[in-house]
């Protein structure tokens, strides 16, 4: 009889096992399913910020209002697509880096929003996201906005942004700031000259040491011969330029001793494609040194075509300042290129080789003695006998 009574025991107690696992099972299945019904409903309601190819292609207008800095970096910029190319139109008129202006752009199809940080626009000044704190950023096609955001703090989480109708601040995924914030030199076109090397005619340099002229020397062959001379060597070698020199103070131009052809292809190399570091805002030609210009080159292409550089004062760097003749535009450019247009006869010569042997051979023998000295102390005879 106890037998029995144990065996019910031991069965009862095993239906209560399956029971409470089969419950245990289903409340966890309850709790997944929860879980995943609350994720997808708070990701479902998260705004949808970025643009589609289509739509990409078809922003005409971009505006960025940056919080007050350094006084570098404007308060207010406006980019306009006129044709296939970008226009600064605001703070002033100017062509656009479009690379630049395309790249900021394509990151508006990046942006992704993973996250509400807060609900309330209470949290604005602290994620700097107020009208004052925050880089506000307007896109628009023809009249229509296609996106209104606003970028404040960076962080672990994501860029901290709100967006324009919509309270609350959300973390954004893809955020550049280099593409947004920036100075006014970062949206704008910085292209001095821009031509093909092998075109270059004549090179032709005014400086304090005097005027320089080099010549392009290449044989031009038929371009048909081109096609099928293989073994032809490039248009612009370094024996392909002759140059002539003369002093500041007068004399005729002459041949330049120990000339160095490959110097001026290096010239031709570094002016072909110059873009600024720098332009001027709200200075004048005086102020920049071009009312007495320190030096001027003039490139002259196969076609007749003029590119003349008249170089200014230093700038606040390691820079100098420069205006292409036939523009308003003054920039800044590295010293190094413009050393090619301020440098002495030296800077397009070979090495003198019998100075340095000569100077090598002075080095190299003993000092002269005064008569009476000798030794190590450089004493008279009979001292210290």
């Amino acid at each position: 009889m106890a037998m029995k009574t144990d065996m019910k025991l031991y069965v009862a107690a095993g239906v209560l096992a399956v029971l409470g696992g089969g419950l245990y099972l289903q409340k966890q299945s309850q709790k997944r399913e929860e879980a995943a019904y609350t994720y997808d409903a708070v990701t479902a309601n998260l705004p949808k910020i970025s643009l589609t190819e289509e739509q990409t292609k078809a922003v005409d207008s971009i505006t960025i209002q940056q919080p007050p800095g350094d006084g570098k970096k404007p308060a207010k910029v406006v980019l306009t697509k006129k044709g296939d190319d970008w226009m600064l139109t605001e703070p002033l008129t100017a062509k656009a880096n479009k690379s630049s202006v395309e790249s900021l752009v394509d990151n508006l199809k990046e942006l992704k929003v993973p996250e509400l940080i807060s609900s309330s626009k209470e949290s604005y000044a602290q994620y700097d996201l107020t009208d004052e704190k925050s880089v506000h950023v307007t896109v628009k096609q023809g009249d229509k906005v296609v996106a209104n955001l606003y970028f404040g703090q960076g962080g672990s989480r994501g860029q901290m942004m709100r967006i324009d109708g919509k309270e609350g601040v959300y973390a954004v995924k893809g955020y550049s700031s280099y593409l947004y914030a920036k100075e006014l030199k970062g949206f704008r076109d910085l292209t001095v000259t821009k031509f093909e090397d092998d075109k270059v005619k004549t090179v032709s340099i005014e400086n304090e040491h005097g005027q320089f002229e080099f010549v392009n020397t290449t044989e031009k062959k038929p371009e048909a011969d081109k096609k099928d001379d293989k073994d032809a060597p490039p248009p612009s070698t370094p024996a392909s330029w002759s140059g002539k020199f003369k002093k500041a103070k007068g004399g005729a131009l002459a041949n330049i001793e120990r000339f160095d052809p490959s110097k001026v292809a290096d010239l031709v190399r570094a002016f072909k494609s110059l873009t600024a570091l720098d332009f001027a805002v709200n200075r004048g030609p005086v102020d920049l040194g071009f009312d007495k210009p320190v030096a001027t080159i003039t490139i002259v292409m196969e076609d007749g075509a003029h590119k003349i550089i008249r170089l200014g004062k230093p700038g606040e760097s390691s820079d100098r300042w420069v205006q292409l003749e036939g523009t308003s535009d003054y920039f800044t450019i590295a010293n190094y290129t413009a050393d090619w247009v301020t440098g002495d006869l030296e800077k397009y010569q070979k090495p003198d080789e019998k100075k340095k042997k000569d100077d090598k051979k002075g080095g190299d023998s003993a000092p002269s003695m005064p008569p009476g000295m000798h030794g190590g102390m450089g004493m008279p005879p009979g001292m210290g006998q």
